[in-house]
């Protein structure tokens, strides 16, 4: 069956015909119009500058020379194609001498190729021209977006084969031709002299015009004829990754085809060798219409189970079982020549770190032999090792044996209090007797006795109940108290007093007042390595005595004010703090447990992050008691008004705040 080949833009035409049994596959490359098969020698190739200031490059060879030119961008650089030339040169990299020439590369691209690679600082106008026998590119100054815009478009409505200028070495006169420029892939034509490489723009976004195409072919031919100087790369397995192809655009239509004549077609078109492992075979049946050739080649490896090796310009295509198997060889020589090799002992001394706990990180990363020691007196760690592991431990000790950043951190312990007491009572006593003298009324002595008095030559008061007492001539007596609510602790006192020959009455008013307020700061300041914690205690130690199995022990427990702060510098530069706060202390109001007292806490543990030198505020703990007792008789002192002379009123309030002002600051170095 016949299968059809797009018009390849890159100057050339791929004609193919595939046919099974009877059929037989030929590739045909049709030849550029005006290349001879007279061969040439390019002999030197040279970077000058004119008389003008204007940098050119010189090629120079034996025969008649024909170039053709590609602009690429992404980064900027013309391609030069020899067709029908071979490279006699021996230097293939030429350092660029002025601008905008970064430097020259050449290789033979292919047996009658000879590809030249110019890196410019910038996209710059040119001129190709013969002198002689000779090629001459001369640049002008760099050239604007516009005029590269223009060249993109006036090349951009071509629908046949791109027109590439073509030298012709007999002419005498020299002559200038404009290049078109190429919207060319930048993973195609790198100056990393890379081989060849598959990936780059994905389908949808592929570039649809003859530039484009041609531009690829030529950014193919670049990277082979590149690959020639550089040192092969292996890479194993490669798999372009998914939706990034910028291989030639091509159309298949095969049915039942052997798989090897694929790839012979695959080799055609990419210019790369192909090397088939000898458990590859069947047949393939495929209809693609324009579709990437590296994407097709993707496509026919996954459906056969097959991969892919690149090294150099040279593909190799095996089976995934194949590969598998010399990937698992390639590991046991690898092993059984790490086994063969002597172990070797050497001792590393640390500056920063712990050799006991750096030892079990790095014990991971050796080999089957390998077995690390420490050394706590001298900070060294044993390593005993195959040599090959010796370079990966010491990177590991240089990475992780580094000074830490220091932390310091500045607390405020701020512990206020406020107290208030108010004590307010009345002590009333009254005494009366009729004027026949058989009736009385007063208070009674078990409640109390008046503060006041009668001494000698002072009329008796008219009832003197339990209290009187002789004392010389005079009788000293007070009036039985009818309440006795007087303050605990009075400050201050009122009292009033009446007697007459029928009646006396005492009446007393108390009270006491108290404020009270009080701080304490405390200003801890401690410093820390990154991620160390940082402990500040300030209290005492109770001691509790215990028994177990009839020993008598002490143990101490504290009843002190703590903080804990484990320090975390971020990538910010901010500090992020694991934080502690406890304040523990004797609970005196509740009984002792054989003899064991009761503890008072107040604690907080958070997580903040802060900005250096920032500040804080945790542990915001405050406490408010409020108290109000009232003593009265009953009935009387319920009474609006008349009722506060018969009762008594304490008032206390007390509150207690606890505060914790925190700023971190990293010190520098």
């Amino acid at each position: 069956m016949k299968t059809n080949w797009p018009v390849l833009r890159s100057g050339f035409m791929i004609l193919t015909s595939l046919a099974v049994g009877s059929t037989v596959m030929t590739v045909r490359a049709q030849e550029i119009a005006g290349v001879t098969s007279t061969p040439t020698v390019i002999s030197s190739v040279a970077i000058l500058q004119s008389s003008s200031q204007r940098a050119s490059v010189r090629v120079e060879g034996e025969g008649k020379l024909e170039a053709r030119a590609a602009r690429l961008q992404n980064p900027d650089r013309l391609v030069l194609d020899f067709s029908g030339a071979r490279l006699g040169s021996q230097k293939t990299v030429i350092a660029g001498a002025m601008a905008p020439i970064l430097g020259v590369r050449l290789g033979q691209f292919r047996d009658d190729v000879v590809r030249v690679v110019i890196d410019l600082t910038e996209a710059s106008h040119f001129q190709l021209s013969h002198d002689g026998a000779a090629v001459v590119v001369l640049f002008n100054e760099a050239s604007g977006s516009s005029n590269g815009t223009a060249a993109s478009n006036s090349t951009s409505n071509s629908s046949s084969v791109t027109t590439k200028p073509t030298l012709n070495a007999n002419n005498s006169k020299k002559s200038a031709i404009s290049s078109p420029r190429f919207a060319l892939p930048g993973e195609l034509t790198q100056p990393s002299i890379k081989l060849a490489s598959f990936g780059g723009k994905s389908e949808a976004s592929r570039p649809t015009t003859n530039e484009a195409q041609a531009a690829q072919q030529a950014s193919q031919q670049a990277n082979t004829a590149a690959g020639t100087m550089a040192q092969s790369m292996q890479v194993s397995p490669m798999a372009a990754p998914a939706g990034r192809y910028t291989g030639e655009p091509i159309s298949v239509n095969l049915k039942d085809v052997d798989l090897r004549d694929f790839f012979r077609l695959i080799h055609e078109i990419s210019g790369l060798n192909v090397v088939l492992d000898p458990a590859v075979k069947g047949t393939l049946t495929i209809v693609l219409d324009e579709v990437p050739w590296d994407q097709a080649l993707d496509i026919v490896l996954q459906n056969n189970s097959l991969d892919k090796q690149l090294n150099g310009n040279v593909l190799r295509i095996a089976t995934r079982d194949t590969l598998k198997k010399e990937a698992e060889t390639e590991r046991d020589l690898e092993r059984a020549q790490a086994e063969a090799v002597a172990p070797v002992t050497v001792t590393r001394v640390l500056s920063y770190s712990k050799a006991a706990t750096l030892k079990d990180t790095l014990k991971k990363f050796l080999s089957a032999r390998g077995d690390i020691l420490s050394d706590d007196r001298s900070n060294q760690l044993i390593i005993r090792d195959i040599p090959s592991v010796i370079p990966t431990i010491d990177n590991l000790i240089r990475q992780l044996d580094r000074k830490s950043q220091q932390v310091e951190i500045e607390a405020r312990v701020v512990s206020a209090s406020r107290s208030f007491a108010q004590d307010i009572g009345t002590e009333l006593g009254f005494a009366g007797s009729t004027t026949s003298g058989r009736s009385l009324f007063s208070g009674t002595p078990a409640v109390g006795g008046s503060g006041v008095t009668t001494g000698a030559g002072v009329p008796a008061s008219p009832v003197s109940i339990g209290t009187g007492s002789a004392s010389g001539n005079g009788i000293t007596s007070g009036i039985p108290l009818v309440t006795s609510l007087s303050a605990g602790v009075p400050t201050s006192g009122l009292g009033f007093s009446h007697r007459s020959p029928n009646f006396a009455i005492d009446f007393f008013i108390t009270a006491a007042e108290a404020k009270g307020v009080g701080k304490l700061l405390s200003k801890p300041k401690v410093i820390t390595q990154n991620n160390e914690k940082a402990i500040i205690k300030q209290g005492t130690k109770v001691p509790i005595q215990t028994t177990i199995n009839n020993t008598i022990s002490v143990q101490f427990i504290d009843a002190v004010l703590k903080l804990e702060v484990t320090p975390q510098i971020t990538a910010e530069g901010t500090v992020f703090m694991d934080v502690l706060v406890e304040n523990t202390q004797i609970d005196t109001g509740i009984p002792r447990v054989q003899g064991v007292p009761a503890l008072d806490t107040q604690s907080a543990e958070t997580k903040v992050t802060v900005a250096d030198g920032g500040t804080v505020v945790i542990g915001g703990i405050i406490i408010t008691n409020q108290r109000v007792d009232i003593t009265q008789v009953p009935v009387v002192g319920s009474i609006p008004l008349i009722g506060n002379l018969f009762k008594r009123t304490n008032v206390s309030v007390t509150s207690q705040e606890l505060l914790f002002f925190l700023t971190p600051r990293i010190i520098p170095g």
